[in-house]
Parts: structure tokens; C-alpha cells; sequence
């Protein structure tokens, strides 16, 4: 079979033309019709095929490693072979097939493979089980033998591709190891966010109006919104972090059960890269392959950057972030549950200003920064708020009266 140009096809949608008579396809499959797939089912194969090659193309344009470039690239051209192929089955003309764009499954894997600044670090796990499905599919069927010895060696092409530095993507984005439960993280940006928040609500509020009700209703609803605003987002945010790591840990599980060249070589590159000799990154290698969970624990926390044990709680985050936000910003509204006017103004600035000061120093210290200038900084931050926001409620206030 030629080889496809690919740029000659140049991204066109693609139109399939030319009726399918059960003659043709008969004759086109030779086959016991007990065995062979029906024309509906090659149509699917060869949509299948098409998008993949979009696919494949455009991961290989966006790609910066010219090594990686080119084994996408020459995936493409494969996909665009068997694409012709599955054309002839069908009897259609395999020179009126054009390249297909992608489907919104897949367009939605490039998004987000471009969106997290890697171009195949989400893409390759689903591709690695498409390309295991259509193993299974092809191998339902003994007409398509060929193709399933094509598929398998795709997927072993894409296990190459997905080589320890493959996922640095997406642990750039995380900004942290999964190892970390998070719940420290989101106690202290919730006791900081609000605190600053509520002062500026209520500093706003308050130079609106002298109706010291009216500032407490605000403050109270500040408080629980703020509240249930940063629990919620702290749960989707640590949920999505832990079934995106679930979600490559079983890519590794794939690798190793299924490609377990692939996966033996990429350990031995790992201790490779740790200065190890070449014929000892081997041995160990070979020795962590004879233990599945061993050599599963090595790729997830080397490759990966994961601790498979400590994933992190969605709900521990959540609830920690809501209790702590709640803590943060009862300082300026609990004032003026006991007293009014400037009074309690006053004081809810006063106690304020004295929680911008400890939890800034505590937070410096957390993080081995000296104390006071930590406490300082905060306090000047949280002022700035406060000031700002009092005068445009103070402006609102007037236009209003």
C-alpha cells in the first residue's frame, strides 16, 4: 500500500463517497460472514482512524522534542494507511477519503492537553487505551489480524512517548505533590482570604451607611459565602487533582501489564538519570519488573511525582478551607454582634488589624521567613483593602443619599 502524503490531504473535513453493495463487501472481506465485521462497524474503524491521524498530527506539530515530533508524526501517516485500508473494505475509492477533523471527545483532549502546557501528557493515557480497545476489537475478529499487530504496535510507540519526563506538565500545574493531603494548604489561604475579604466587606459596608445592621447582615453574608465558595472550590480542586494522578496511576498499571518492555525501559532510564551506571540501572530494572507493585511504586513516584497512599482528601480540604475562611472572617463581624456605630467599627478594625499581624507573622514563620516582616506585609495588605473599599462605600453612600 503507498505511503499517505499527509500535507497533501491538509486537514480537510473528511467526506466518504461511494454506495457499499453487500457484494462488494463480501468480496472485499473474503470472510465467513459469521466472523466479519459489518459495514457499519468499518465505518466506525475508519472514523476511528481519521481522527486519530488529526490527532497525531497535531500533538506532532505542537511537540518542541524533534524525536517525539516524528514518532507522532509518523503515527499519523500509519493511522492514515489504515484509514485507506479500512476505504478499499468498504469499497470506497481511498482517494476520496479526506482527513477528518476531531471529534468533541478528542478535541477536548487537545484543549486540555494544550491548556495544562503539555501537549500529550493527557492525550497519551487515552490514546494508550484507544488503541488497547481497538486491539481488543480487531482481535474479535481474525480478518483483522494485521491491523491488530498495527494497533499493538502503536500503543507500544505511544508508551515510548510517554517517558518520565512526559508528565512534568501537569506537575508544574498542580504545583505540589499529590503526597501532600493539602489541608494545611487550604487552612491557611482560607484563614487569610477571609479575613482580608470580610475586613474589606465590612470596612465597604460600613462607609456606606451608619445602619450598624445592615453591616453585620453583610458581614454574616460575606462570611458564609465566602465559606461555602472556598469549600466547594477546594473539594473540586483536590477531587480533580486526585482522579487526574487515579487516572495516570492506571496508565502506569496498563504499561506495565501490557508493555512491559516499555515500562522496564523507562525504569532503567529513570536510574539512569540518577547517575547510575547503565548496566546497573538495567539490573535494577529487571529486578523491579519481577514484583508488579514494586515496579508500579517506582513509576508513580518518579515519573509521576505521586504518592499513590496519599492522594489527598477532597472532603478534608473542603471542610478545613470552610472552617478556616469562617475563623478568618468572624474577626471584623463579631463587633457588631455586641456593639454599633463607630464603636464597633472601631473595634472591628483594631481586632483586624491585630489578626492581619498574627496570622501573617505565623504564616512567615510556617515558611521559615522572618516573623515580623511576614506580620507586617499582611497588615499593610489587609489595610490597603479596608482603606480602599471604605472609600468606595463612602462614595456609593453619598450618591445614594
Amino acid at each position: 500500500m503507498p505511503v499517505v502524503d499527509y500535507e497533501a490531504i491538509n486537514l480537510r473535513q473528511y467526506q466518504c463517497t461511494g454506495a457499499v453493495t453487500s457484494a462488494t463487501f463480501k468480496a472485499s472481506m473474503a470472510l465467513n460472514p459469521e466472523t466479519s465485521p459489518d459495514p457499519a462497524e468499518l465505518r466506525s474503524y475508519l472514523r476511528h482512524e481519521l481522527e486519530l491521524a488529526a490527532l497525531y498530527r497535531r500533538i506532532a506539530d505542537a511537540e518542541s522534542d524533534p524525536e517525539k515530533a516524528a514518532g507522532f508524526a509518523r503515527l499519523a501517516r500509519e493511522e492514515l494507511e489504515n484509514a485507506r485500508e479500512w476505504a478499499e473494505r468498504l469499497g470506497i475509492d481511498p482517494d476520496s477519503i479526506q482527513q477528518r477533523g476531531l471529534g468533541m471527545r478528542l478535541r477536548l483532549v487537545w484543549w486540555a492537553s494544550r491548556l495544562i502546557g503539555s501537549e500529550h501528557a493527557v492525550a497519551l493515557p487515552l490514546l494508550m487505551r484507544g488503541e488497547e480497545r481497538a486491539i481488543a476489537a480487531y482481535a474479535s475478529h481474525p480478518s483483522l489480524s494485521e491491523l491488530e499487530d498495527e494497533a499493538r504496535a502503536h500503543a507500544s510507540e505511544l508508551a515510548e512517548l510517554g517517558g518520565p519526563g512526559a508528565f512534568d506538565g501537569i506537575r508544574t500545574v498542580l504545583g505540589r505533590s499529590a503526597s501532600s493531603s493539602g489541608t494545611l494548604r487550604a487552612t491557611v489561604l482560607g484563614v487569610n482570604d477571609g479575613l482580608v475579604s470580610n475586613f474589606g466587606l465590612v470596612m465597604g459596608v460600613t462607609g456606606g451607611t451608619n445602619d450598624s445592621q445592615i453591616v453585620l447582615l453583610a458581614g454574616i453574608a460575606g462570611l458564609f459565602a465566602g465559606a461555602f465558595s472556598m469549600g466547594a472550590g477546594e473539594w473540586i480542586s483536590m477531587r480533580s487533582q486526585r482522579e487526574m494522578f487515579q487516572h495516570l496511576i492506571r496508565f502506569e498499571e496498563r504499561l506495565i501489564d501490557n508493555h512491559p518492555e516499555s515500562a522496564r525501559a523507562q525504569i532503567r532510564e529513570i536510574y539512569a538519570g540518577k547517575g547510575i551506571g547503565s548496566e546497573q540501572a538495567a539490573a535494577i530494572a529487571e529486578q523491579l519488573m519481577s514484583n508488579r507493585d514494586a515496579a508500579l511504586d517506582v513509576l508513580t513516584r518518579e515519573k509521576l511525582g505521586v504518592n499513590p497512599a496519599g492522594l489527598g482528601s477532597p472532603w478534608g480540604a473542603a471542610w478545613s478551607s470552610f472552617l478556616a475562611f469562617t475563623v478568618g472572617a468572624a474577626f471584623p463581624v463579631i463587633p457588631f454582634i455586641f456593639a454599633t456605630g463607630n464603636t464597633a467599627a472601631a473595634v472591628a478594625a483594631g481586632g483586624s488589624s491585630v489578626a492581619l499581624l498574627v496570622v501573617g507573622g505565623a504564616m512567615a514563620g510556617l515558611t521559615g521567613n522572618l516573623v515580623l516582616r511576614g506580620g507586617l506585609r499582611m497588615l499593610i495588605v489587609g489595610a490597603v483593602v479596608a482603606t480602599v473599599t471604605f472609600g468606595i462605600g463612602s462614595a456609593v453612600g453619598l450618591t445614594l443619599d
